[in-house]
């Protein structure tokens, strides 16, 4: 018989129960706590801070679209005009909720054939050449204007009414390659100065000055009124793009009369050096390169919001942008520091602005007049 032997199982200790660490507990919470308070802080210094953002709501008791015409009969700068537009109407949505201001680009003979067909704008933006279709259309435009320059102002009234107001200009000016004619003599000398160049085996003989037109303003105005003096046999079939490559050719003449486009494209060739060194002059004693807004008659229950508009289009934030397209300010003061643009700025404090509502007869009689003044 084998033997048995009991073996009792070790009796198992109890488990030591955990002591809870009450300094264990404070070393994590004090940190949290810490934290908790800055961010507290932080947030309470903050607030007072923080940039005002616009109000959304509008002020107006109209919601709705605001139909804009936006006619352009004259060149701009650079880029598009109407895209410059119309991220001016968005601007001006997000400051005020469920109004939206809807922009059609017309011509001035589009725009003819819609008014001849009954159809009507609320709000409308146009230049020298639609003038004159549109003020049966306009009401008085009583908008705050008063920062805009007075000479701007009144191109824009009829027997002391406000019909349209003035939201930005253009300006003419002379370019001429330093080489042929100075600086200092670029105005005096502008009707006058020749130049032969030599082409290969052949000379090219250069006349004095190349201009171009549009049908709606009178170049030659500008530089009458600013003091030119000379005979000049103006060819009205050359458009202005047609005198700038002309000009850019070197083969035509010595002296461009353009405006800020070319401004423009002539400076950034100078800058990057695919031309020579330009003497330039801006001509101040006259523009007719203004686009205005007008409101209609009939504009009804959406006339305050088209005055709203019209006057954030003239708004110091909406007119600095203007550098945006090369264009320039209706205003007081200066939105350039580039010191061609600056003379720009100046010139245009004084200059001669012909009334916006003039037709194509008073387009005419201006360049029968520029002609003999400078004749003279």
């Amino acid at each position: 018989m084998s033997d048995w032997k009991v073996v009792q199982e070790p009796s198992k200790r109890p488990d030591k129960p955990k002591r809870k660490s009450g300094g264990r507990i404070l070393k994590m919470v004090l940190p949290l706590a810490l934290v908790a308070v800055l961010i507290v802080g932080a947030v309470a210094w903050a607030l007072p801070h923080l940039p005002i953002r616009p109000q959304t709501q509008s002020g107006l008791s109209y919601s709705g679209v605001v139909e804009m015409w936006n006619v352009e009969s004259f060149e701009g700068g650079v880029g598009s005009r109407s895209s410059w537009l119309k991220a001016r109407a968005a601007q001006f949505e997000k400051q005020h909720s469920g109004l939206f201001v809807h922009v059609t680009d017309l011509t001035v003979e589009q725009l003819a054939a819609k008014l001849q067909q009954g159809d009507s704008f609320d709000i409308v933006c146009f230049s020298r050449g639609a003038g004159a279709l549109v003020q049966p259309y306009l009401g008085a435009c009583d908008c705050a204007a008063g920062a805009v320059r007075d000479n701007f102002l009144l191109s824009g009234q009829l027997n002391g009414t406000q019909y349209a107001l003035p939201i930005y200009t253009g300006v003419y000016c002379l370019l001429a390659r330093s080489a042929m004619l100075s600086q200092e003599q670029l105005l005096s000398k502008a009707l006058s100065q020749t130049y032969t160049r030599r082409v290969g085996k052949t000379d090219v003989s250069l006349a004095p000055l190349v201009c171009g037109f549009t049908p709606y303003n009178s170049p030659l105005s500008a530089l009458a009124m600013s003091g030119g003096r000379g005979s000049i046999t103006a060819d009205e079939s050359v458009t202005q793009y047609m005198a700038y490559e002309q000009f850019l050719a070197n083969r035509t003449a010595v002296t461009l009369l353009g405006t800020q486009r070319d401004m423009c494209r002539l400076f950034r060739r100078e800058a990057d050096g695919t031309l020579e060194t330009l003497a330039f002059a801006p001509l101040g004693g006259y523009t007719d390169l203004v686009q205005y807004v007008g409101i209609s008659a009939a504009s009804g229950d959406k006339s305050a919001p088209c005055r709203a508009f019209a006057e954030h289009l003239l708004s110091e934030q909406t007119q600095s942008a203007l550098v945006n397209l090369c264009l320039f300010s209706v205003l007081e003061g200066s939105i350039y520091t580039d010191e061609r643009y600056l003379q720009c700025e100046l010139a245009l404090s004084g200059s001669y602005v012909p009334n916006v509502f003039g037709d194509a007869d008073a387009v005419a009689r201006q360049r029968q007049t520029a002609l003999s003044t400078l004749a003279v």
